[in-house]
């Protein structure tokens, strides 16, 4: 027989395992449903933010926290909460460990649970108890036998190269078996422009201009340019995660070749993952566009080439200054005569002799290198180097440390050389773009300052030094020095 809880404070947890469009509709419902039955029992809901976890699992191979749910029940340990609604037990939890947690709660705490859609039982008698343990048990079975036959699927799909059926992907017609020309020639383009050391939000930007929608019909952002260049179906492959043994940690996916052909090569593919997860980069995907030529390529004469970064001075004019020594230079007339029409970069693109001497040079093609062996050794060096770094944080040994400090030291700088590798195998040579017809129209065409940085980097260094000061005439060769590459 139910407990009264008219009266008491309560709240509603919500929660869906799935929501690959991002729109919240399921947990949207289960919260109008929660707080319908709340209203019916007389409960009084506690405010602020909602007890809801969207698109985050709650069965035994779950490995995201549930951040809400953690919150509820701290609230309800609180005392600020006796009444839990939710629409199912299992929205809850489908873990008999952590089934354990609500029944403290009910025993300790005196807080009741009440479910809209399946039976609601005082945990704090025996029978509620063993009966919620049964349920508990029983849904943990049923979501493991559930994953079991989505990786099943997932294996045999990839293994007979089927789409995943998750919707349509730009640069493949519905039902994934082909490509849409107009996109995938997009998609070559955005990867020769980070290759080249172009920015994503400068490739957003440019779509957003042009007035090109997204698969679903939407603007672009650069989030969304960097998932689709980092996707291995762009490569013609499509991965299969394995499950993860108890105790261990994930196992590399494994590689199986798409339904459709490649946009792009497998060994360009792999340098894009390098460059746009490399840790150097912004933490949001460079979503911010780098806004003035020099920062981080002009290098400060004094500091040994330290380069320099910028800022604005009193009179609020865009000055360049070294973290160093704190010189500043103002920036528009360098960038001007760098930049700018008939300085320095146009009139190197316009020398015959010039030109010659930059056209891209004759390497080893990237095909020669086999950068599916040096990403499998990436991984063996990842896990052997987290396995040294436990045994350092637990050794007392100066000697030991010291070996393996050594050891780390190494493992990185041979993932510095692996990373260096892979890129190399895909890079794409900055002045491509500039060495046709016409190379001072298609330099002032490129409007992305990390391209231009890029360009520079490949032909020259520019090293400012001691600046020149009240109102001395601007005279760069009086403290700015170009070298060529």
């Amino acid at each position: 027989m139910r407990q009264t809880t008219s009266g008491q404070m309560a709240a509603t947890y919500q929660r869906i395992s799935a929501d690959r469009e991002g729109r919240e509709l399921g947990v949207t419902r289960q919260l109008s449903e929660n707080r319908s039955l709340a209203e019916r029992e007389g409960l009084a809901l506690i405010g602020g933010e909602p007890y809801t976890d969207n698109d985050i699992s709650a069965s035994t191979s779950a490995r995201k926290e549930r951040p809400q749910y953690q919150r509820l029940l701290a609230d309800a340990r609180a005392g600020r909460i006796k009444v839990i609604v939710a629409l199912t037990q299992g929205r809850l939890t489908r873990t008999p460990r952590e089934y354990e947690d609500l029944i403290d709660l009910a025993t300790k705490y005196g807080v009741r649970f009440l479910y809209v859609k399946s039976p609601s039982f005082d945990l704090n008698t025996a029978q509620g108890r063993g009966i919620g343990r049964t349920m508990a048990a029983r849904a943990a079975e049923e979501a493991e036998e559930t994953s079991e036959r989505v990786l099943d699927a997932a294996r045999q799909r990839a293994e007979k190269a089927e789409p995943h059926g998750h919707g349509r992907a730009y640069g493949l017609r519905k039902g994934g078996r082909a490509l849409r020309p107009k996109e995938a020639a997009e998609i070559e383009r955005w990867a020769a422009h980070v290759l080249a050391g172009g920015s994503l939000k400068a490739i957003a930007d440019d779509l957003n201009e042009r007035r090109i929608k997204s698969a679903n019909g939407g603007i672009w952002r650069s989030a969304n340019v960097g998932r689709i260049l980092r996707a291995p179906r762009i490569a013609g492959l499509r991965l299969y995660q394995p499950p993860t043994p108890p105790g261990e940690d994930p196992p590399e996916p494994i590689e199986y070749p798409a339904a459709h052909p490649a946009i792009v090569p497998v060994a360009t593919w792999r340098a894009l993952r390098v460059i746009l997860d490399d840790p150097k980069r912004l933490t949001n995907g460079g979503a911010v566009q780098l806004q003035f030529l020099g920062t981080g390529l002009y290098r400060c004469e004094r500091c040994e080439g330290r380069t320099v970064a910028s800022s604005r001075n009193r009179a609020k004019q865009r000055t360049y200054k070294c973290p160093g020594c704190w010189r500043t230079w103002k920036a528009e007339p360098i960038d001007e005569w760098i930049a700018g029409a008939g300085g320095i970069v146009e009139l190197l693109l316009t020398k015959e002799d010039e030109r010659q001497r930059l056209l891209p040079r004759p390497e080893k093609s990237a095909g020669a290198v086999d950068t599916a062996a040096l990403e499998e050794e990436r991984r063996v060096i990842g896990v052997n180097l987290g396995e040294v770094a436990a045994e350092f944080a637990l050794a007392k040994s100066g000697a030991v440390r010291k070996a393996l400090q050594d050891a780390i030291h190494k493992a990185e700088a041979r993932l510095a050389e692996i990373d260096a590798a892979v890129v190399a195998a895909g890079r794409v040579d900055p002045l491509t773009e500039v060495l046709g017809d016409d190379p001072v129209a298609a330099w002032r065409a490129m409007r992305d300052v990390h391209r231009r940085q890029a360009l520079i980097r490949r032909v020259m260094t520019i090293t400012l030094g001691t600046p020149l000061r009240g109102r001395q005439p601007f005279d760069p060769k009086r403290f700015i020095t170009v070298e060529p590459l």
